[in-house]
């Protein structure tokens, strides 16, 4: 059962006294209506969509990627790799490959399939971000920062790719190019307390004492409470 709609006062008092008003208060709650139940069928059609986009998706990689994103990466390695060998040119495969190689210390291996998902799909994003956080793993920060550029071209608001640039900028001990980046993402996300903690390290060696203080103190306050053992250390 629908809730009754009530009116306020003075619609109610109008509408005695002003049939056509009513009627044309009840043709704009029609409109209404007739707008949210368009709304709602078109809702239900793109959720309808996306079921029969998930549906047509290959069971095995559809597997896979459900254990990749449980956390059980060498189980779906296992089935990313089949998958990928006989799909050699699917690049929701190679990302998902790559990346599971990344964290199962198959650093070649991951470098191979991030190439792949770049050459089959060259504004993708993501893989450019992930592989400059794998050649920041392996120590070739510049080729990262390269990478980090590249993702960011393509999409200016990605959050984590200016963030392992700054990474990378610090590792290079370009401090006040790291914080600069750590800035933006703490633009975007005000409560991001990594960020804080980040840019208070690029300011400290940059020899930004106070201002990275207030950086530590901040990111503590977000709920970084290893941020404390380092204001003992540094800022006392």
């Amino acid at each position: 059962m629908y809730p009754q709609l009530l009116l306020p006062s003075h619609i109610t008092t109008g509408s005695k006294s002003n049939p056509t008003f009513f009627r044309m208060f009840h043709f704009g709650l029609v409109q209404n209506s007739l707008r949210i139940s368009i709304f709602l069928i078109l809702l239900f059609s793109s959720v309808a969509l996306l079921a029969q986009e998930e549906n047509r998706k290959d069971p095995q990689l559809y597997k896979a990627i459900q254990k990749y994103n449980a956390g059980n990466f060498k189980a779906a390695l296992i089935g990313l790799d089949i998958y990928v060998d006989n799909n050699p040119k699917d690049v929701e495969g190679n990302f998902y490959l790559a990346n599971a190689m990344f964290r199962t210390n198959d650093p070649k291996g991951a470098m191979k399939h991030f190439n792949k998902v770049i050459e089959l799909d060259p504004k993708h994003y993501m893989a450019f971000k992930d592989r400059g956080k794998l050649k920041a793993s392996m120590k070739d920060y510049r080729g990262s920062i390269d990478d980090f550029n590249r993702s960011i071209e393509l999409n200016p608001d990605f959050m984590d790719a200016y963030f392992n640039r700054g990474l990378s900028k610090h590792k290079l001990r370009q401090f006040k190019a790291s914080a600069d980046d750590f800035t933006r993402v703490i633009e975007d996300n005000p409560k991001d307390f990594e960020a804080y903690f980040a840019r208070a390290n690029s300011r400290y060696g940059n020899d930004e004492k106070e201002a990275a203080c207030k950086d530590y103190s901040k990111s503590a306050e977000l709920g970084f409470f290893e941020a404390y053992d380092v204001i003992k250390m540094k800022c006392n």
